[in-house]
């Protein structure tokens, strides 16, 4: 997760308008200068619940507030310098920290300059800097080390997964099909003590808990660290905690959400809880609180489509229970505009770097060609071969679109993360409801409006 730091109202429009860019990545911590929670204080939280930091101030103003008592860790999270002027975005931690990839992505989102400094990448360099907010990666044994550096040097690494998952794109020398003695990225939700291979884990998890009032000092965040051993679940890979209503500011959830990096909590009301079918249902539970279950009710509740993946696990005052969220793919549906990169609007080049394929007609993938990520599928469908004229130019551009509407389609409802473009405002991409999540970014027409022209001629298509 990338946390942004605003120490004024205008950093705050500019926090705004990075997260409405990056909506699932990155959550706002601003300062209150009249409260305890002034610009150090504010930054100091930041840098102990993020993986990346982004400080709205200039690089001398954010050094200030690391000298008067924010602490920066040795290991501890990227840290970049973002001024409000929007000139300059300047690492301030190494570069394994992935503050420098955090600078090039805010370049490339506002047209900032990132200002890097220091030596070249070594051959060992963060290739999965990228997939903060979406995933974390660990690296077990010589072979998980092996697997990192043959990655940023480009030589081939065999890829496995347990489940399609719509994360970024991966290094593009990661491959199903690489030699069998290659070292081995597996992406997976459960760990894996035995064996040396280099594990991305996306946020699939939902931990359903509950707490009541004899609870001790961290007995709960005991029972979720031992529930997840019994099951061979990977906790990088929890994702939110789940609870009955008035239960998220009990001191235990409280606890166990910052001890798992500060975890979202959902509040589930009791009737809503109560209707949900478990395996292992309390009637002693249900007189108290008003549902039979509390732990395996809210897991399942926060993971629609799910399956618990651990069963209720009780202690003397405190319950667990674990489920699996069910996988569904990203397609973002991207309006290119006349194609010039310097007309996209900032929502779709972060969503096109936001996909692991980017599926359109011929001239809309190459017009976006050079700001895909390494490792990014491109796929364009066939416009004809260049020798039909009138109306069969015509059929074949949407016959092209059709294509290319079904290639994503398919893709997104396998669990991929995927990007849909065309050229102009987007409009004429309809893609129909499955299990994926649709986002829509129009972009600018293809041909300017007259000067007397609406602003929108045809109204919202439907």
């Amino acid at each position: 997760m990338i946390g942004l730091v605003a120490l004024n109202g205008t950093g705050r429009l500019l926090a705004d308008e990075i997260h409405a860019a990056w909506p699932e990545t990155t959550r706002i911590h601003t300062a209150v200068a009249s409260a305890c929670f002034g610009p150090t204080e504010a930054l100091d939280y930041a840098l102990g619940r993020n993986d990346l930091v982004v400080c709205l101030a200039p690089v001398a103003a954010t050094a200030q507030l690391l000298i008067d008592g924010s602490h920066l860790r040795p290991g501890g999270p990227g840290l970049v310098s973002l001024d409000l002027n929007l000139r300059y975005a300047v690492p301030l931690t190494g570069r394994d920290s992935g503050a420098d990839e955090l600078a090039e992505e805010l370049a490339a989102l506002l047209g900032v300059r990132a200002v890097l400094t220091g030596s070249p990448p070594p051959a060992a360099a963060r290739p999965f800097a990228h997939l903060v907010g979406h995933a974390s990666t660990y690296t077990r044994g010589p072979r998980g080390s092996a697997a990192s550096r043959a990655l940023a040097e480009g030589r081939p690494v065999r890829l496995e997964s347990d489940l399609a998952y719509p994360l970024p794109a991966l290094p593009p020398s990661a491959r199903t099909d690489a030699p069998a003695d290659a070292p081995v990225l597996r992406v997976t939700d459960r760990t894996h003590p035995d064996e040396d291979v280099l594990l991305v884990h996306p946020r699939t998890l939902v931990v359903g808990v509950g707490a009541g009032g004899g609870a001790t000092d961290s007995e709960l965040m005991r029972l979720i660290t031992d529930t997840l051993a019994e099951h061979g679940l990977a906790r990088a890979s929890i994702a939110r905690l789940a609870t009955v209503a008035g239960k998220a500011d009990h001191p235990e959830v409280r606890w166990a959400a910052f001890c798992l990096g500060g975890v979202p909590v959902d509040e589930h009301p009791a009737a809503a809880l109560a209707a949900v079918a478990v395996p292992n249902p309390s009637d002693l539970v249900g007189a108290a609180v008003g549902t039979a279950s509390v732990a395996e009710a809210a897991a399942l509740a926060s993971a629609p489509g799910g399956e618990l993946v651990a069963t209720k696990r009780k202690s003397a005052a405190a319950t667990v229970a674990i489920a699996r969220a069910a996988v569904r793919g990203r397609l973002a549906v991207v309006g290119l505009g006349p194609g010039a990169h310097d007309l996209l609007v900032p929502r779709a080049l972060a969503e096109l770097r936001r996909a692991s394929a980017v599926v359109g007609a011929p001239g809309a993938v190459e017009a976006v060609a050079e700001l895909l990520r390494p490792g990014t599928r491109r796929i364009a469908t066939d416009d004809g071969d260049g020798a039909a004229t009138g109306a069969a130019v015509d059929l074949a551009v949407d016959m092209a679109v059709d294509m290319a509407v079904d290639l994503a389609v398919d893709l997104a409802a396998h669990g991929h993360a995927v990007a849909l473009v065309a050229l102009g405002d987007g409009a004429a991409l309809r893609v129909p409801p499955g299990p994926y999540d649709v986002h829509r970014v129009p972009g600018l027409p293809l041909q300017p409006l007259a000067p007397d022209a609406p602003a929108h001629p045809q109204g919202d298509p439907a």
